[in-house]
């Protein structure tokens, strides 16, 4: 009509075909479907949704099937995995040893692997000026992989304990937040707030595209703070189980008499005398692994602002994965005595919240400091 008209028509016509769930259309009445509402409602991640979404679209008309356990997958795997990990596992190791600077000197390894990325720089751009975002984030995670294994080659981990390996350990950290910083910019078309974050964890300006093939060289950063978590299968199940729209909108249920928050009873009242025994401090975990035959615990390296670090059994392992730890600002019970277990010497305890009915009610939810806080504050 528009070209018999006379009038111009559109160079590109942006639509693409319907969301799908487990290849079903969705239906109100058959309770099939996602509820953006309800989906913030249960405290996911509009990111998460962003980049699944993202990695399904292409230039053609085709429907974009959200599948849960793909989502979970590729979101924990992707996002978490490859891309969030690459800074909290390195930022922790520049804060503590060298006061969050990078150097300018990476290295032989170093410059090739930024000089690799900057190089799809442009590709990358064509595939979004192109509508192909599925590559253009294939192509971002592939870039990813390889700054994950050029940080596995070098181990920061082992060479942060060697005396004589400053250097290295420097020029690799800096190498990756360097890299870090580039799949940023990449990533910020379908992640503008993420990338927003991560300019401040950065201490830069926001990012333009022209960035992306720049280095920061001689730069301090900030502390890093917790960018993004692993989707909870449990939680996600919800928005399907008991999504508005499915059915009848339930009553709202009465109040119970003897009801109890967390599944137990609030404990007796105590004075504040007592209270003031206990001396919490804020902590950076400085490191963190698995503890061989106890599947439930993890080992974590703490720093206090003692001047020294001290080591933390913490039975958080079935829902926190060690590398993501690190960097984080959580709260500690100080003056605890240490306790002798199994596998060494625990000098503190991790505060994190959990449900009294673990099985109904799993996960393990560590308590967290704001942006600002350092090693040694006290929670008064």
């Amino acid at each position: 009509m528009l070209k018999f008209s006379g009038r111009k028509i559109p160079d590109n016509v942006f639509v693409h075909g319907f969301i799908t769930v487990s290849e079903e259309k969705m239906s109100k009445s058959r309770g099939t479907g996602i509820s953006p509402l309800r989906y913030l409602e249960l405290g996911l991640n509009p990111d998460w949704l962003r980049y699944y979404i993202a990695a399904k679209l292409n230039s053609h008309v085709e429907d974009v099937d959200f599948t849960p356990d793909d989502f979970v997958t590729r979101v924990n795997s992707d996002l978490v995995g490859k891309y969030v990990n690459i800074a909290a596992r390195l930022s922790g190791f520049l804060a503590k040893r060298f006061d969050g600077r990078l150097t300018a000197d990476l290295g032989d390894d170093g410059r090739d692997l930024l000089a690799k990325l900057h190089g799809r720089v442009p590709a990358v751009g064509e595939l979004y000026e192109a509508r192909e975002f599925g590559k253009a984030l294939r192509e971002i995670m592939a870039l990813a992989d390889q700054v994950n294994s050029y940080i596995e080659q070098h181990k920061p981990w082992n060479l942060a304990k060697a005396e004589d390996a400053a250097l290295e350990l420097h020029q690799t950290c800096s190498t990756g937040i360097e890299a870090f910083r580039i799949l940023t910019i990449l990533l910020a078309p379908v992640l503008p707030k993420v990338a927003d974050r991560v300019a401040r964890f950065l201490q830069v300006r926001d990012f333009t595209w022209a960035d992306a093939s720049g280095l920061l060289g001689e730069h301090t950063i900030g502390r890093y703070a917790h960018l993004m978590q692993r989707i909870d299968p449990a939680v996600l199940a919800e928005l399907f189980t008991s999504a508005p729209g499915a059915g009848p909108e339930p009553e709202e249920p009465e109040p119970q008499p003897g009801g109890e928050p967390g599944g137990e009873p609030i404990a007796d009242q105590i004075a504040i005398d007592d209270f003031a025994k206990i001396d919490l401090r804020v902590a950076r975990i400085v490191a963190a692994e698995s503890v061989e035959g106890a599947r439930k615990l993890l080992k974590l390296t703490v720093d206090l602002g003692e001047g020294h670090t001290r080591q933390v059994f913490s039975g958080i392992a079935a829902t926190h994965d060690p590398d993501a730890l690190v960097g984080r600002l959580t709260v500690v019970v100080a003056n605890l005595a240490p306790r002798t277990m199994r596998f060494g010497v625990s000098e503190g305890m991790i505060l994190a919240a959990a449900h009294a009915d673990e099985a109904n009610h799993p996960g393990i939810f560590l308590l967290e400091a704001d942006a600002g806080a350092v090693p040694g504050l006290r929670v008064r």
